[in-house]
């Protein structure tokens, strides 16, 4: 691995932050981090919020991480593929695999994601998608590299090198270290808190109030997705509910999926049911904090209904990394059920109307406030800086140099 450049401006250390489309968790842990760190450390750095992929127009990097997209995609529609794509993953390596990702899958995607890299002239970055931690590490001056895994595990693709890695997952820093004690030493590894975004604790009105805002009877409430796309069991069970039309709300969001939100806002019920369909919406933070129970695929996004107390049923985990993520709360925490099939969801949603004890018993096992927080990940993350940069002392005396 290239050592670090130290060689640099202590007055305004410059950060890049670079968002990466490959499924929201990915953009919505980058924004929570960044979001803390500025406030909280801005004085120290020359912070540059970067959309890698897409700010510079580059047809070739558009492509690139709309593949991404795309293979997320397909894990979803495909278990088969996906759980097939990380045995490979996991039998070729980090550093084949990686190699491959990002040199052969889109032609020219290496070369030029290098070269905006070098444009971004980072001294820092600090990511939470393996590519550009790739990048970082392969620029000619490289800069100090930061790794916020936002899965439950350290996957292959995590693996690759990196100058300080955080996860908020127990259990994933329990694996990583006992599994990869060659990568994960010095101290390199830190446990941190789940990166939720700010806007989630800005909502303090209760479940009632916000219904009584959007004009929502004030009745038990269900919330299903799939995830930013989509993509999996909601509007099979949208329809279902439809059918049966029970005395409940249904938010159903449909994400980048304009068809889906098409098809679910035409279903009709008897009248007592009430259908409340989005497509992508910001708003999706409030939505979830006025449900009484929350229904969708395993994800970054399990962590939002966590947040707010609401209990999870997981209907669709793709691979092994979803499948972990759901464990975190199935198992773990234990406010979150997995229920695959239709029926069974069906019935649940009935018999958690009605206040059964399962359901009941999710609710008590509410995830406490303080597991979650970009706050306390850019905590971490500056406390290292400190350690490697001597941020605090140089900063406070070039700032004295000048009074």
């Amino acid at each position: 691995m290239k050592k670090f450049v130290q060689e640099i401006d202590m007055k305004k250390l410059r950060i890049v932050f670079p968002f990466v489309e490959a499924g929201f968790g990915h953009i919505m842990t980058e924004r929570s981090i960044c979001d803390a760190f500025e406030k909280k450390y801005g004085e120290y750095f020359e912070i540059v919020r970067s959309e890698f992929f897409r700010e510079g127009g580059n047809e070739t990097l558009i492509k690139f991480e709309e593949s991404m997209g795309r293979e997320v995609r397909y894990y979803n529609r495909f278990p088969l593929y996906a759980n097939l794509t990380i045995f490979l993953m996991n039998l070729f390596g980090t550093k084949i695999v990686s190699r491959f990702v990002m040199k052969q899958t889109t032609r020219g995607a290496f070369e030029a994601s290098i070269k905006h890299m070098e444009e971004l002239e980072p001294d820092i970055v600090v990511s939470t998608h393996w590519a550009t931690n790739y990048y970082a590490q392969k620029m000619e001056k490289k800069p100090f590299t930061v790794m916020h895994v936002p899965d439950a595990h350290i996957n292959a693709m995590f693996r690759y090198p990196c100058d300080f890695t955080t996860i908020s997952m127990p259990e994933g820093y329990i694996r990583a270290v006992k599994l990869h004690k060659r990568h994960f030493k010095n101290n390199n590894l830190k446990r941190v808190p789940l990166a939720i975004r700010k806007e989630a604790f800005e909502i303090t009105e209760t479940r009632e109030e916000l219904r009584a805002r959007w004009g929502m009877d004030d009745r038990f409430t269900i919330y299903l997705t799939e995830g930013g796309y989509g993509i999996g069991m909601a509007e099979k069970l949208c329809q279902k509910l439809a059918e049966e039309d029970l005395p409940i709300n249904v938010i159903i969001v449909c994400g980048k999926n304009p068809d889906l939100y098409k098809r679910v806002s035409a279903l009709k019920t008897k009248g007592n049911l009430k259908i409340y369909a989005f497509g992508f919406t910001e708003k999706v933070l409030e939505l979830i904090a006025m449900s009484d129970l929350y229904l969708g695929k395993s994800g970054n996004g399990l962590m939002e209904p966590a947040f707010f107390g609401v209990p999870i049923v997981v209907t669709h985990s793709a691979n092994t990394i979803e499948r972990r993520l759901a464990d975190h709360y199935v198992s773990y925490w234990g406010d979150a059920v997995r229920i695959f099939k239709l029926k069974k969801c069906l019935k649940f949603i009935k018999e958690a109307a009605r206040g059964s004890k399962k359901y009941n018993d999710l609710k008590e096992n509410r995830v406490p406030r303080e597991a979650f927080g970009g706050e306390g990940i850019a905590d971490v993350i500056f406390a290292e800086l400190d350690k490697r940069f001597n941020i605090v002392e140089s900063f406070a005396a070039d700032k004295a140099k000048t009074e």
